[in-house]
């Protein structure tokens, strides 16, 4: 079979995809004339989806051509293109497999070390089922040449991953040293064969044992099914055309002898040593061997249709490599039966071997895609067989490259590739996902476990355009860098969230986001609008809007509205001496921004001025000392609403204090 050469394990180019158009962008069949009239196509890329928006364009301005240009109906419409999406039927699948992928991430992160093969086993067994359970939807899904591909996409990718399991993950887990009795289950579930329905069809078309032997398709189909193994069928149609009268008593008597011989097939147990296993397996095949003497012997004294049909079914479960080979229709039928009359005891290190000899019988131009997968995968191939993967499907080569590196195989096509395997793959999944605008949160899962800058430099640059149109959907992005520690994406989300939360009057949300990445200058201008909002109104209503982030912040605009607000509810409360300790440490701690501290001295005059003594003589020259440095920064100007004859007002209730507290201290 033909190799590929190393230069393909590069990334792969995409297949080119065709799109047509419908309506056209031009008149049928009058492309010429379209172009002749000033016409070009211009296009825009979508930044996050594989879609292109596509219109008619002038190639010139209309106002610098000297003739009029007749106008089409197609000038006025934009086409949006989609390529390489991700259909609706295969949501249920992705998000089924998605929690599998990242369950065995988890495993894999909790332990810090490789996955053991019990976890990989049961990992491998939900993907098929996933899988199969997808064949299923399909089979009952409307008849469409789109179902029909999709059937056949999943069921390749089932024969594939299950074959891998068995190579590389059920031989190595102690069950069974031998690879051949897995290796028939999976063809046998695979591709089965021979149809039930050509015995049931054999059967129903033969009411008795001579019409059954002269049935022209009975011994084919007997000799289909020892090549597959299905001995106890084999014995059972012997069985039945034993009786015939029309056999001759040669074919009947070893027709007899052999279904009693195909009923006792050894078969390996796992309380039984290989040493006993093998002799039985010698004593069963000898008694096949000397069964085909005799045959062979009588056929050369004379013709027996029935007999030479026989001794070929005899010949296969002996293990005769001819007659094999003649049976068999393709390579995966050959080397199971080879595997199974010739090495039953074989390992998983016997399959390349064993594959490249029957593989030389086959011409491998006809073989499908699927053929060549599986063909390198049993020639042990690994780099080949994850090329061939990502041909088969996106979602097969990126699952089967994360299995090979939970087993430990990869390394072999890191030597080949001229990528990470694994993180191109996952990528290149999580590129096609995006496209669906429902899976980008399995995308960034895709991308995220790939543990690399490459996959973080995407996810980044992807999180920062995508459109936030819901709160739930902003704090699913907010977890999503939050845990793959995506710090700068984080804080760009966090300024967009405030800007959209500023616009829309939510403040306190928007307080909130700028917070968290410290955006102190936008912090004190929405500070600044509440107060300003406050002087203009005369009601303080901001109360809920700073409770709302006062855990969360420690800015000093916020603490200022905070203590101010206290300040009101006590003053409100007559707790004078408290609201006054309250107006005081907003002072002294110099937490409210300039502009408002002349109004905080105004506010202190009812204080001043109170029957009792709020602010004691220190007390008094701090807020008389504040108030010397607002007078130096007064112009002619009103400050924030406050004049000098204001001020003037809070020096003489700041002396009559003074005075006050000296006498009655």
């Amino acid at each position: 079979m033909a190799r590929l050469g190393t230069d393909k394990f590069v990334v792969e180019r995409e297949k080119e995809v065709a799109t047509r158009l419908s309506p056209g962008v031009f008149p049928t069949g009058r492309q010429s004339e379209w172009s002749a009239q000033n016409r070009t196509l211009t296009h825009s890329v979508h930044p996050l989806t594989n879609s292109v928006a596509l219109c008619v364009a002038g190639k010139q301005p209309r106002e610098q051509l000297k003739t009029e240009i007749r106008v089409y109906e197609q000038d006025q419409r934009i086409y949006v293109c989609g390529f390489g999406t991700t259909p609706d039927e295969r949501l249920s699948f992705i998000n089924d497999t998605h929690a599998v992928f990242s369950a065995i991430q988890s495993i894999m992160d909790a332990r810090e070390t490789h996955v053991g093969v019990d976890a990989l086993l049961r990992m491998s067994a939900l993907y098929r089922e996933a899988m199969l359970r997808q064949v299923r939807v399909l089979q009952d899904a409307r008849d469409s040449e789109f179902v029909r591909s999709e059937s056949d996409v999943f069921q390749a990718m089932h024969a594939v991953w299950h074959l891998l399991e068995i190579v590389y993950v059920t031989t190595n887990s102690g069950l069974s040293a031998s690879v051949v009795p897995y290796y028939m289950e999976w063809l046998n579930f695979n591709f089965p064969a021979p149809a039930a329905a050509d015995g049931e069809r054999i059967i129903g078309s033969s009411p008795d044992s001579n019409a059954l032997a002269q049935n022209p398709d009975v011994w084919p189909y007997v000799q289909k099914l020892a090549l597959r193994g299905h001995v106890t069928t084999v014995a059972n149609m012997l069985e039945r055309i034993a009786p015939a009268q029309v056999l001759s008593a040669a074919a009947s008597r070893w027709a007899r002898e052999l279904a009693q011989t195909a009923r006792d097939m050894p078969l390996a147990s796992s309380d039984e040593t290989s040493g006993s296993f093998n002799a039985r397996w010698r004593r069963w095949n000898s008694g096949l061997q000397s069964m085909a003497t005799n045959i062979g012997s009588m056929l050369d004294k004379a013709d027996d249709d029935a007999l030479s049909a026989l001794a070929m079914v005899v010949d296969v479960m002996r293990g005769d490599a001819d007659s094999i080979s003649r049976v068999g229709d393709t390579w995966q039928d050959v080397l199971g039966a080879v595997l199974l009359y010739s090495e039953p005891t074989a390992q998983t290190e016997r399959l390349p071997a064993l594959a490249q000899l029957v593989l030389e019988q086959f011409e491998s131009d006809d073989f499908t895609l699927v053929d060549r997968t599986l063909a390198a995968l049993v020639r042990h191939e690994l780099p080949e067989f994850l090329v061939y993967c990502n041909q088969i499907d996106a979602w097969l080569s990126a699952h089967v490259s994360d299995l090979m590196q939970h087993i430990g195989i990869l390394d072999s096509c890191r030597r080949v590739f001229k990528v990470e395997p694994r993180e191109h793959y996952l990528v290149f999944l999580g590129e096609r996902y995006l496209t669906h605008e429902g899976l980008w949160r399995v995308a960034m899962d895709y991308f995220g476990l790939c543990r690399t800058r490459v996959s973080q430099n995407i996810m980044g640059e992807y999180i920062v355009r995508m459109p936030l149109e819901s709160d739930r959907k902003a704090q699913q992005v907010l977890r999503v860098c939050e845990r793959y520690k995506l710090t700068e994406a984080m804080e760009r989300v966090h300024r967009q969230l405030g800007r959209q939360k500023w616009q829309r009057g939510r403040l306190g949300a928007a307080i909130a986001h700028f917070v968290r990445v410290n955006d102190s200058s936008a912090v004190g201008q929405i500070c600044d609008q509440l107060w300003a909002e406050y002087l203009a109104s005369g009601n303080l209503t901001y109360g809920p809007i700073i409770d709302s982030v006062l855990a969360t912040s420690a800015h000093d605009r916020v603490r200022f509205l905070t203590v101010y607000r206290d300040f009101h509810e006590c003053y409100k409360g007559g707790e004078f001496k408290r609201a006054g300790k309250l107006l005081l440490s907003i002072l002294v701690g110099e937490i409210a921004p300039s502009h408002a501290v002349p109004d905080l001295l105004v506010d202190s005059i009812p204080l001043l001025e109170g029957d009792a003594l709020v602010f004691g003589a220190d007390d008094t020259l701090e807020l008389m000392r504040c108030a010397e440095s607002v007078a130096q920064s007064l112009v002619d100007s009103d400050v924030c609403g406050v004049g000098r004859d204001e001020l003037s007002i809070f020096n003489v209730a700041c002396a009559r204090n003074l005075a006050r507290s000296y006498v009655m201290q």
